[in-house]
């Protein structure tokens, strides 16, 4: 799982030049989101455990697009999905990406850290 998280990220970040089947990304998305709405909090948990050695790479900002592909918007109101959002887009910013490449759920979860910071 963790391989393919890094595989997943790696397409998400360059879905037109990454050389990844898209197919082969989205054949496995069906299977996760019945455990991921079956069990919110053990998928969750079993996230962020698969990526907490991966320092904030590819298999990272997978697991922060998978959120994204299970949950959507409803994703910002779950505190458990939201150290993955976080790294996911630590993961961006870390590679000076502009705020022009980032998604709207991305920046609606910006602003909701930036309204907290103060």
């Amino acid at each position: 799982m963790l391989r393919w998280l890094e595989v997943f990220g790696r397409y998400s970040f360059d879905v037109h030049n990454s050389g990844i089947d898209g197919d082969d990304m989205w054949n496995r998305l069906g299977p996760l989101h019945e455990y991921a709405t079956r069990d919110r909090e053990g998928f969750l948990s079993a996230l962020r455990d698969l990526v907490a050695g991966d320092q904030g790479g590819f298999a990272t900002f997978g697991a922060a697009r998978l959120v994204w592909e299970m949950y959507s918007g409803d994703a910002l109101h779950i505190s458990s999905a939201l150290p993955l959002i976080d790294a996911g887009i630590e993961f961006k910013k870390s590679r000076g990406l502009p705020t022009l490449m980032f998604t709207g759920y991305e920046m609606q979860r910006l602003d909701q850290t930036r309204r907290h910071a103060g």
